[in-house]
């Protein structure tokens, strides 16, 4: 049971879903961190979640799989409450898609992190999808920046037609 990304949507998405703050991590983080203060911060992917880890800041939920541009990464983030789902390259399974349901609906704004084994970049469709109006979702573009994704009604419609693009079924 899962969704497919078809070749049509990849091209689609090489684009940013949100707004590009572009720049090294440094100055990215400088521009970043007043912006979601006082929001409730999915951050999906190893790199812009460590480094929001770095400064200071511990996202209410972290998707992560070890690994950046296909490469491992040498340090895995430590998270008391953690779960491990899988989830294959270019696919959203059940499996990710209730986690970050079951996780997010969980509003005690503890510091919780997936780790998907394969991979987490679609997360972030899940993770509009579950947020609610005060929620922000960051996610790296690579040798670009950091994406913001303001979650509101409209963004969420956005989301909801690209999962109607992909193939397959989340619940049969």
């Amino acid at each position: 049971m899962a969704l497919f990304l078809t070749e049509k949507l990849r091209l689609k998405l090489k684009y940013p879903v949100g707004h590009l703050i572009e720049g090294d991590f440094e100055s990215v983080m400088k521009r970043v961190l007043p912006m979601i203060k006082g929001k409730r911060v999915i951050s999906v992917g190893d790199v812009v979640s460590q480094n929001l880890i770095d400064r200071g800041f511990l996202p209410e939920l972290i998707i992560v799989d070890g690994r950046n541009l296909r490469e491992d990464v040498p340090e895995s983030i430590e998270c008391q409450d953690s779960t491990t789902v899988e989830n294959p390259q270019s696919q959203i399974t059940k499996e990710l898609w209730v986690a970050v349901e079951r996780l997010f609906k969980d509003k005690t704004k503890r510091f919780k992190k997936i780790l998907v084994e394969g991979e987490e970049d679609l997360a972030v469709m899940p993770a509009v999808i579950h947020g609610d109006e005060d929620t922000v979702v960051l996610y790296g573009q690579p040798d670009r920046g950091v994406v913001i994704i303001e979650v509101t009604e409209e963004k969420k419609k956005e989301i909801s037609n690209y999962l109607n693009e992909m193939e397959g079924d989340l619940w049969i």
